[in-house]
């Protein structure tokens, strides 16, 4: 099984294995940064609409 043997140098950080673990743990945490964005924005912009639309409740003044 030639396959396992750069999975066994990646595990181990040998070589050029911990350059490309660096990488791989770097794309990742980019992806999942990207994926919250993207959860994020239209979340905000559906509570904005929903506050401007007047869904949120009577207006409070604290002038009372």
């Amino acid at each position: 099984m030639t396959g396992a043997a750069p999975l066994h140098a990646l595990a181990r950080g040998d070589g050029d294995g911990a350059g490309l673990l660096h990488h791989l743990l770097v794309d990742q945490a980019i992806k999942v940064a990207l994926v919250l964005v993207a959860l994020l924005v239209p979340a905000l912009g559906m509570r904005l609409i929903w506050k401007k639309a007047g869904r949120a409740g009577p207006p409070r003044r604290d002038d009372r």
